[in-house]
């Protein structure tokens, strides 16, 4: 069988939607395995042109890989909030199902396999722009997955099996799976429905960001880079470091055209996360620069918000950590109905 088909786990979630799309734009074939927690809603555009499996990383069936000639790995829990509400699941699904995916691919003769890591894995670090060579100090369960991950996959790396880890930034950018829950959507969404950009903990915590349109380039590139220079690489995916103090001004400077916006800033306790990473190396190695800055998003967003697109901001299934609980208390609910019926 040839083997001519580009399989994107997670490939309905936020950066997914947006990685799959560009693929099949390219003229790939593509096959989608995700267990559908928020929906498929956003790969309506090409629904019809994938091949969508729904399954769970946990339970990886070998089947799916047939026909496949590499891996670009993004199912995961997202975040933080999400790991320490089920750390069980963030184990199971961030480390364990990693490598389950990945031992899978390598069985079957897949080469290429990129890896949805997280620049969280740095930890608090603020004195030093952070390189893939300084040592990670993951704070949280959701970083330590990650990085347990990373080396994983390290342990994997043979000639015919070459994995590539990408430490992501914070994401910024519309996606048709759309996320407000991060920080710079929700920035814009705050200006667009409130006039207000809210900073917590003063805004002096450092953040790289990162835009999803280069983050889905980036994973597309390593599939063709030379192994010899991906085989078994880290490499940081960043736009640029902020502050977020100074990203809310930024945010408020380019959305002033439209109407006058005010940045609340609050203080209490300092926030545990804050860091800076480098993204020379990518740059260096396959050539890959970040072309897509934060005004361009917030503008995308803040039009498509004028269009009247978004109205429905509370709904629990644009935060990942809202969705999870919401979803957790309704399979309660069934339980206890099933016991008294």
């Amino acid at each position: 069988m040839s083997k001519d088909i580009i399989l994107v786990t997670g490939g309905a979630g936020y950066i997914g939607s947006v990685l799959v799309s560009e693929l099949v734009s390219r003229g790939e074939k593509v096959r989608v395995f995700d267990k559908l927690y928020f929906g498929d809603s956003g790969l309506n555009g090409v629904k019809e042109k994938i091949d969508l499996v729904q399954g769970d990383v946990r339970d990886f069936p070998e089947s799916v890989l047939e026909g496949v000639k590499a891996v670009i790995h993004l199912g995961s829990l997202s975040n933080d909030p999400t790991a320490e509400f089920d750390p069980k699941a963030n184990q199971q699904i961030n480390f364990e199902g990693t490598l389950r995916v990945a031992e899978a691919a390598r069985k079957k003769g897949v080469e290429r396999f990129t890896f949805a890591s997280s620049a969280a894995v740095i930890g608090f670090h603020v004195d030093t722009v952070a390189d893939e060579v300084f040592p990670p100090n993951p704070q949280s369960e959701y970083a330590q997955s990650k990085l347990d991950a990373e080396n994983g996959l390290k342990s994997l790396v043979s000639e015919k099996f070459c994995p590539v880890i990408f430490r992501q930034a914070t994401v910024f950018g519309f996606s048709p799976r759309m996320r407000w829950d991060l920080v710079a959507n929700t920035m814009t969404k705050d200006a667009f429905s409130r006039g207000t950009i809210f900073v917590y903990c003063a805004g002096e915590n450092w953040r790289p960001l990162v835009h999803i349109k280069d983050i889905a380039a980036a994973h597309i590139l390593a599939l063709r880079a030379p192994a010899e220079k991906v085989r078994g690489q880290i490499f940081n995916l960043v736009y640029k470091n902020y502050q977020i103090l100074e990203l809310g001004h930024w945010v408020k400077e380019v959305l002033k055209k439209y109407k006058p916006i005010a940045v609340e800033t609050s203080f209490g306790a300092k926030e545990s996360r804050s860091y800076r990473i480098a993204g020379v190396k990518v740059k260096e190695i396959i050539g890959f620069e970040p072309r897509h800055s934060v005004e361009e998003a917030v503008l995308e967003i803040y039009d498509i918000l004028r269009s009247g697109r978004y109205t429905d901001f509370d709904n629990p299934i644009y935060y990942n950590i809202d969705w999870m609980k919401l979803l957790a208390d309704m399979e309660s609910r069934l339980k206890v109905m099933g016991r008294v019926f």
